[in-house]
């Protein structure tokens, strides 16, 4: 449960440091203004960056979101460009502080989950895709960097297991294969058989009524359901126009990074470090 801010007394604008005044000759120190927090999962991947958060806004004493953002590359984007908009990932988080209606929140209470680049059991390890992954590993490397160089500092790495379970354990499944996989979702979602384990993060955040939607006493917005993603040969991976037959071969990444957001809210939760006062 969110713990409503105590009432705060009229004090002068709010700078980086705490405000020190004298009174009847005694030093007071007095505290930032409380703006809530920020918790944001991120995809990256070769086609595109996707982003979910969801957020506390202690100024209105509200959970709000999720609020998403996403830029999808196709095969006409140069490389370099596609570097260049990674190294600007501090706009997506503009783009999600402005989708959940936030004026101000301190760098410190934005918290960032990405994905790790790829698992070190990868199987394009095993099938030898280097430049692949080279550039793969790139892409999210310049994407760190540049919330580093903003002064992003509370990221962390995770591994695609960790928000999996967390989607497993709501949809009272497994994260092995053949449990992950479902054959009654290539009739729901278009796909091949043995892409249904992709759709898994989409079935969980629109599951309703049902366990996916534990997760939504704590937020405020609808999630929408996005076309999926199928593999055009001019431009690559594209969202499914409407009306086409094509099969889709993943869902919207946003899916996933909503699925990262919730798994690290959680981690964050568990830990009291959302609700730590910083002296």
């Amino acid at each position: 449960m969110v713990e409503k801010s105590k009432p705060r007394k009229k004090h002068p604008k709010i700078s980086a440091e705490p405000v020190v005044r004298k009174k009847h000759g005694l030093v007071e120190v007095e505290k930032k203004k409380n703006y809530g927090w920020v918790v944001a999962g991120f995809d990256v991947s070769m086609s595109s960056i996707a982003g979910a958060a969801m957020c506390y806004d202690a100024v209105l004493d509200q959970m709000k979101g999720p609020g998403f953002v996403i830029r999808r590359w196709s095969k006409q984007d140069h490389y370099f460009d596609r570097l260049r908009t990674a190294a600007m990932g501090h706009e997506l988080i503009w783009d999600l502080l402005g989708e959940l209606r936030l004026g101000n929140m301190p760098l410190e209470k934005i918290f960032i989950a990405q994905e790790e680049p790829f698992p070190p059991h990868s199987k394009f390890i095993m099938k030898g895709q280097s430049h692949t992954l080279k550039q793969q590993a790139e892409i999210s490397g310049a994407f760190l960097g540049g919330l580093l160089r903003y002064g992003y500092e509370n990221i962390w790495q995770i591994h695609n297991q960790t928000w999996r379970k967390v989607i497993a354990d709501d949809l009272g499944i497994t994260t092995h294969y053949s449990k992950w996989r479902d054959p009654s979702l290539v009739e729901v979602y278009n796909c091949k058989p043995q892409d249904t384990g992709k759709f898994r993060s989409k079935q969980w955040a629109l599951s309703s009524p049902g366990p996916g939607y534990a997760f939504m006493h704590a937020l405020s917005e609808e999630i929408p359901d996005f076309p999926d993603i199928i593999e055009s040969s001019k431009d690559g991976k594209i969202p499914r126009p409407e009306g086409s037959v094509a099969r889709a071969v993943q869902p919207d990444d946003r899916y996933d990074a909503l699925a990262m957001m919730w798994a690290q809210y959680q981690e964050l939760e568990d830990s009291g470090i959302l609700y730590e006062e910083k002296e």
